[in-house]
């Protein structure tokens, strides 16, 4: 088929670059990788990389699309009826899978999402995903349990914030913390007072 290697050379070029790209931001961050850099560790010349992105900022917003963020809303975790904390372990489990797919683009979200609005909506997504995932475990656990919805919002809401910081203190090598004992003490203040 006439054009098929050329076809796939550029789509093989544009990875490169996306890969480069990924791992020069991840490592020096967007601000201090100039495209020369990316074009040298992509192998290709650094016209190429501004064909494929005219602007810098563009490959960063094409490594933020690379992020799976739509695929938070299709995680099911297993519910555990009655039991929120064992819910929201699985709900852990699940989104540490989808978390480690998600590669080096993950490190680039949270390096500079305070620098740059586009990164920072991206991160927010990810958030109100998560919440939203988090919340509809609870629901799931609690069942028909009388639990005020501010309490369950505010409950997934704060697992959803410890669940993106461990997984992010564990990429960048800090003390992460016990998700089960985060768990244990939502579950238990869901539940004490119903």
């Amino acid at each position: 088929m006439p054009g098929t290697s050329r076809v796939r050379s550029a789509e093989d070029s544009r990875a490169r670059i996306l890969d480069a790209a990924e791992g020069l931001f991840a490592e020096e961050g967007y601000d201090g990788t100039p495209t020369s850099r990316v074009a040298e560790r992509a192998g290709v010349y650094k016209g190429l990389v501004f064909h494929y992105f005219a602007r810098k900022i563009d490959l960063l917003l094409a490594l933020v699309d690379r992020v799976p963020i739509d695929q938070i809303a299709s995680l099911e975790a297993e519910v555990v009826p009655g039991d929120v904390a064992a819910t929201l372990l699985n709900v852990a489990a699940d989104f540490d899978v989808w978390y480690t797919r998600a590669s080096g683009s993950r490190l680039i979200l949270f390096r500079e999402a305070a620098t740059h609005p586009e990164v920072s909506g991206a991160l927010a997504a990810i958030n109100a995903k998560l919440i939203d995932l988090v919340r509809r475990a609870i629901d799931g656990a609690l069942a028909d349990r009388a639990v005020p919805d501010r309490r369950r919002t505010a409950a997934a809401t704060t697992f959803a914030v410890a669940l993106l910081n461990h997984a992010h203190w564990r990429d960048v090598g800090l003390p992460t913390f016990d998700l089960s004992d985060i768990a244990d003490l939502i579950g238990e203040g869901l539940t004490a007072r119903t």
